[in-house]
Parts: C-alpha cells; structure tokens; sequence
C-alpha cells in the first residue's frame, strides 16, 4: 500500500459526522423551520384581514345601496346577492379564516359560520309579535338563506330591536361583522356567537372597517349588574377591550355598536 495515501477505513473517519454534530444539525434546522412556519403563519393571518376587511367593506355598502333603493332593510344577506351589482361574487360573504373553508366533503358551503351562528342572535323568538311581512310565512321566506357565508349580521333581528341599533350611533353602527379573527373560547357549550373572543373585524354603514376585542368573562357571584351597562361590570384582559358574560341571552349588541343600547 502506498504510504502516501491515507486508508480507505481513515478517509471515512475523517469525513464522519459524530452524533453531537448530527444532533446539532437537526436542532439547527427544526429552529428555523420554527421561525419560517410562524413568519409564513403570521402573513396569512394578516392577509387574511385584508381580504376580509375588503368584504366587510363590500358587504356594508350593499346593505346602505339596498336600503337607498328599497327604502327598507334586506332581511338576509340572500337579498343582497339577488341584486348582483350589489354583491358581484359569492366570495365577498366568505371570510378566508372561516374553519369551513378548510373542510372537505358535502354540505361544506352550508357550514360557514354565519350560516351556522346567525339564526341563534335572535333570542327569544316568541317576543317577536305579529310578522313584519304581513304573514309568518312571508317572515320566513324574507329572512331565509339560500347563500353561504362567514359573517355575522343584525338584519333579520326584530325591528323595534334593528331601530334601536342602528339609531344609535349613525354611521358608526356596523351592520356586518367578523369573529374569526379571534381564538376559540376556552369555555363550550355557550351559544354559538360567544365562542371566538379576541380579535372582531366590524363593517359599519359609512363604508368603514374598525377593529374591535370582545372578551367572554364569567358572571361575577353574588353581584347584581344593571343590563345597561354589561361592559363595565368586568375586568377587561386587555386595556380598552368589551368584556360580555358567557352565554347572555341579550342581542350580541357588541358585534355591532361600541355603546349597547342595554334594552331587552
């Protein structure tokens, strides 16, 4: 054997790599895996908002176009979109965060989560009184829908409720909102509207987007609170925040007004 050349069995010593140096290598690439995963997770979230704040935007003016019109309310969101000028493409009601988007199988349309929650902000059904359409049947019919979408809306709420929200503040009331900007509740079994808290994406009549935090605290024991004030009775997680308690059966005033009219 020459001895100017190093062994075979010596060449693959050196070129080796030891565990430690291994372990190293793994631990190096799982950490930038890390920070690459988080930075791509955050830009979808942000893009996320821009698109919904676009539909929030779209959404909100067709409801005051509607109304110019019309001289009345739409019912359902339905309505809107049988006036396509309006609602040009069935993605403007479609929040990209909604978990239904990322279903797969049958039905999953019909799963988005205004479909799912928007009936439930209608509490006591039975206070409702005469039908505003002249017959429960043109009731049903006006505040049904036929389309598929994220977000939450006050339009099928009674009217003497309707008037009073959007009496309230003018132009600053919103008329749509999302929720899915948040984090699950922690707490289940609550009413559908309460279980995402954080985050709140709100579109108001004068075209506007504004951000809002609604948190879900539970009811203080032993405390008597006045129902005009349910944001003042809480301590708020986060500075400025709404706080509501869990599972109220008031309407979900928050979604859509800074100042809840604090009538039942």
């Amino acid at each position: 054997m020459n001895a100017g050349h190093p062994s075979t069995k010596a060449r693959a010593a050196v070129a080796a790599f030891t565990v430690v140096e291994l372990l190293t290598v793994v631990a190096i690439v799982a950490v930038i895996a890390t920070l690459l995963s988080s930075a791509t997770a955050g830009a979808r979230r942000r893009s996320n908002q821009v698109v919904c704040r676009n539909n929030l935007r779209q959404v909100a003016m067709a409801v005051e176009m509607y109304q110019d019109e019309t001289t009345r309310r739409p019912r359902s969101l339905t309505r809107l979109t049988t006036r396509p000028s309006l609602i040009p493409a069935a993605k403007v009601l479609q929040c990209p965060s909604d978990p239904a988007l990322r279903e797969r199988g049958e039905g999953t349309e019909r799963s988005l989560w205004g479909n799912r929650v928007n009936g439930s902000q209608e509490p006591f059904v039975g206070r409702v009184g005469s039908p505003e359409e002249g017959s429960w049947e043109n009731e049903v019919r006006e505040i049904s829908e036929r389309v598929s979408f994220s977000y939450l809306h006050p339009l099928s709420w009674r009217r003497e409720a309707w008037l009073k929200l959007v009496q309230g503040k003018g132009s600053q009331v919103g008329t749509v909102a999302c929720q899915l900007h948040g984090v699950r509740s922690p707490s289940p079994g609550h009413r559908l509207f309460t279980e995402f808290e954080g985050q709140t994406l709100r579109g108001q009549r004068d075209g506007s987007v504004v951000g809002r935090k609604i948190f879900r605290v539970e009811p203080v024991m032993g405390r008597v609170v006045a129902a005009d004030v349910p944001a003042r009775a809480y301590a708020a997680p986060v500075a400025g925040a709404l706080t509501v308690p869990f599972n109220d059966d008031e309407y979900p005033w928050e979604f859509y007004a800074d100042h809840p009219p604090g009538v039942r």
